[in-house]
């Protein structure tokens, strides 16, 4: 699997306010990181996510209806100011106020507590998913190059996978599960 290393998360914005879709919509693509690839009052958020495959699908309580069937191809957030827990498969909530940055915060976040990872894990792995070598981490996070190697051997044998691109693609979202043989 050839993955781009550097290419933006992609993202699917649902809500049946077209106003409030089109702030949270503004407010994301200011973030290089982040690509919208769609945008959808609900009614063909399905078709979309399975003809784009977003790494991210952002809904509103209106539409987390759509959940069970999203969640298979993207991840899932709920975009609410209110306190109430998710739907199962939901990766959370997040306030519709959210900029580029906080999405890429909780991505990261669901990523690290879904696969075991710690902290300077999740670290590491975010460095690798930006391209860089265990050399660049190391200088970047005040590492020796050994001690890189073995938070890269711990989050390979964490995520269940042999190679870069699989971890970057599995940390990414873009893979829903993990294939059989890496």
């Amino acid at each position: 699997m050839s993955v781009d290393e550097t290419a933006p998360l992609r993202v699917l914005v649902v809500d049946t306010d077209p106003h409030a879709r089109a702030a949270v919509i503004t407010r994301l693509t200011a973030e290089p990181q982040l690509q919208i690839v769609a945008e959808s009052d609900g009614h063909d958020a399905i078709p979309l996510a399975e003809r784009l495959h977003p790494d991210i699908a952002l809904l509103t309580p209106p539409t987390a209806s759509l959940t069970p069937a999203l969640t298979a191809i993207a991840r899932v957030f709920i975009l609410t100011t209110t306190d109430t827990p998710p739907p199962d498969g939901a990766c959370g909530t997040l306030p519709p106020s959210l900029t580029g940055i906080d999405l890429l915060r909780n991505v990261r976040d669901a990523s690290r507590v879904s696969h075991g990872l710690s902290a300077r894990e999740a670290e590491v792995m975010d460095l690798i998913a930006t391209g860089r070598s265990n050399g660049e981490i190391a200088r970047q996070l005040f590492l020796s190059e050994k001690t890189v190697k073995n938070h890269v051997n711990r989050i390979y044998a964490k995520l269940g996978v042999s190679s870069r691109a699989t971890a970057i693609a599995l940390w990414r979202g873009l893979m829903s599960a993990l294939p059989a043989k890496d």
